[in-house]
């Protein structure tokens, strides 16, 4: 049976997760290219981007080799949300019923050279998804786009 470790960090990844979909959802899809600067990645891109880190540490976490900075394609908004939907799901899925015991073993972290517990493991992108989301407001704001996180604490 999974452990409280376990249904304690899948509360806030799914927080996360949600309030990264949400973000995803609320731009429209002609502002997917908006960059708030020259020199910084498109709205679109950064959302690929967090999928992509999620997917390293999935992968890692399966022991399986994943193309660091991979090229990809400008992926269509449902494309995008589909994409970090199928992600952020996979990756709770990889931690969710684990027990106890199996969150405070050690495993290698995938950036760097160090072990970490499997608890500090998937806190890793967790980290990821809410400094994205962070930076994204930004970016919805810049378009006249209330955060929907923003919008669900006025209600």
């Amino acid at each position: 049976t999974a452990g409280g470790m376990a249904k304690e960090l899948a509360v806030f990844w799914d927080r996360a997760a949600t309030d990264l979909i949400d973000l995803a959802e609320a731009m429209p899809e002609g502002k997917y290219e908006f960059k708030p600067t020259p020199d910084v990645a498109a709205f679109g891109d950064q959302l690929v981007h967090v999928a992509g880190i999620v997917q390293r540490f999935i992968d890692a976490a399966k022991g399986t080799k994943t193309e660091a900075g991979a090229p990809h394609k400008t992926m269509p908004k449902a494309e995008v949300v589909q994409l970090l939907k199928q992600t952020l799901q996979a990756g709770k899925e990889m931690f969710v019923s684990l027990t106890d015991a199996q969150m405070v073993e050690q495993v290698k972290f995938p950036i760097g050279d160090r072990m970490v517990t499997r608890y500090g493991f998937w806190v890793g992108p967790l980290y990821q998804v809410a400094n994205h989301h962070g930076q994204l407001v930004v970016y919805l704001r810049l378009n006249g786009v209330v955060p929907p996180a923003t919008a669900r604490r006025a209600r």
